[in-house]
């Protein structure tokens, strides 16, 4: 993705942007509130990073601006204050998400992938990638023709390993996806739900396996989600 991060303190902006960068984004950094407005509404992003207090203008102010000029970038706000009406406004605003300093890089990344993908779930009702068709509308995988029936988090899950295609997605990238980044999930529920939607993508009809040849080879069994060890899980086309 393309990620504008618009952040006065330059250590907090290299920071996030080496934690965007290793996740496979492209970054683009502003230290400046106006500058940041201009840049949201002359380029394409996939998402903005928005600090609140900024020089030249604040990040209430840009958002405000770039909403009403009808931008519908995804934008999660970074700040120091925590207050409730101060969320309430930023949500009011138009903010997509809004996280308090100091933050963990890892959730950072999860909620970033959450509303870049919230938005192109919204163009996109269609994912395909590795032989297989993902329909949002209907909630259908579907796989050499066959209908692929799955849980509501088994589809959140699988949709966002397959807008990351190639990519490593985190374990909390993906319990941000199928759970939301309050719930309080442990790992092994994400592993049994991985299996489970490995074993339903990868579990052949009887009739399927009967008109295939038996020198089929190893490549075309090899499962579309790997699991990377010590990081996480990637959906993996080819």
């Amino acid at each position: 993705m393309n990620v504008l991060v618009i952040e006065d303190d330059k250590r907090i902006a290299s920071l996030v942007e080496r934690a965007l960068i290793g996740d496979g984004h492209r970054v683009t950094l502003s230290h400046n509130g106006r500058e940041g407005a201009d840049l949201i509404l002359s380029a394409k992003h996939d998402a903005v990073l928005l600090d609140v207090l900024l020089p030249g203008m604040d990040g209430f102010a840009v958002l405000e601006h770039v909403r009403e000029r009808h931008c519908k970038t995804p934008i999660l706000m970074l700040t120091a204050v925590d207050a409730v009406p101060r969320i309430v406004q930023a949500f009011d605003l138009g903010a997509d998400d809004y996280l308090v300093k100091p933050f963990i890089l890892e959730i950072l990344l999860a909620r970033v992938t959450a509303i870049a993908r919230r938005a192109a779930s919204a163009e996109s009702a269609v994912v395909s990638a590795g032989g297989i068709t993902l329909d949002r509308s209907r909630r259908v995988a579907i796989r050499d023709g066959r209908a692929i029936p799955l849980t509501r988090k088994q589809f959140e899950l699988l949709e966002t390993l397959m807008r990351r295609v190639g990519l490593i997605t985190s374990r909390e990238q993906l319990i941000e996806a199928g759970w939301g980044y309050i719930a309080d999930v442990k790992e092994n529920t994400l592993d049994v739900y991985i299996h489970g939607l490995r074993a339903k993508l990868e579990d052949l009809s009887d009739s399927q396996s009967s008109s295939q040849s038996g020198s089929q080879s190893d490549e075309t069994r090899k499962p579309l989600i790997r699991t990377i060890h010590g990081e996480g899980y990637m959906f993996v086309a080819a």
